[in-house]
């Protein structure tokens, strides 16, 4: 059983949820508590949060290449990023460390594949939404990818900074995302990818008026899967 690396961190609240989905997701399948053994090495979120605000990939690229490595140096035999907004470096950071890295993108682009889906709405911060990792992904799968507009992604950026990033939740900030997945869905989107994984603490299969590709629950099977295999 391989050991798990994981730069969590980025924000506490979603490191600590997905450390919980892999121990339950074991616990459920074998009925044990043999789960593999975990290494989590949790940054300080401010300073990446700010770097990612002031366009400083360089400096964000290498915090998170400092963890990779430290993660490595403890005995990981492969790594995943708790977040997506870090995987905007994704291959600035794999092209300067050596432990193989699970990306959350392509879990998501082979179940949005897997159900047929031929365009998805994508959630998450401002940075992430303006990226190009989960569009070219996903084009890999024949699956085109949507964003909501400028304001609505601001609104998005709002809620998790302000709200969910601290553990808060509210009925308004509910109510918005959910408008916000509507549009997508007039617009033609057929699913809606939670690529923050603070963005389940609001919406879920009962109030989203579209399925849900949940970033962090697919990236947990494939960390568990990766871990299980030979």
């Amino acid at each position: 059983m391989k050991r798990i690396g994981i730069v969590g961190g980025l924000s506490a609240e979603s490191t600590v949820e997905f450390y919980r989905q892999l121990i339950r997701t074991y616990v459920d399948r074998f009925g044990d508590t043999g789960y593999p053994e975990i290494i989590i090495h949790s940054v300080s979120f401010k300073k990446f949060w700010d770097w990612s605000l002031q366009q400083e990939w360089d400096r964000f690229a290498t915090g998170i290449v400092q963890a990779v490595l430290s993660l490595e140096k403890a005995g990981a035999d492969f790594g995943v990023i708790a977040a997506n907004m870090p995987h905007v470096v994704f291959d600035d950071v794999k092209a300067q460390t050596s432990l193989p890295l699970l990306h959350i993108a392509d879990g998501v682009a082979f179940e949005a594949q897997s159900h047929g889906y031929t365009c998805v709405a994508l959630l998450g911060t401002i940075p992430t939404m303006k990226a190009k990792f989960y569009p070219a992904r996903l084009k890999k799968y024949g699956v085109r990818c949507i964003v909501p507009d400028a304001a609505e992604q601001q609104i998005v950026q709002n809620i998790l900074e302000s709200e969910l990033f601290l553990g808060v939740r509210t009925r308004e900030s509910e109510r918005n995302l959910i408008e916000i997945v509507n549009a997508l869905k007039s617009r033609g989107a057929e699913a809606a990818i939670l690529a923050c994984t603070e963005l389940p603490m609001l919406l879920n299969s009962k109030n989203s008026p579209v399925p849900l590709l949940d970033s962090e629950a697919l990236l947990v099977r494939a960390t568990l899967e990766t871990a299980l295999s030979d």
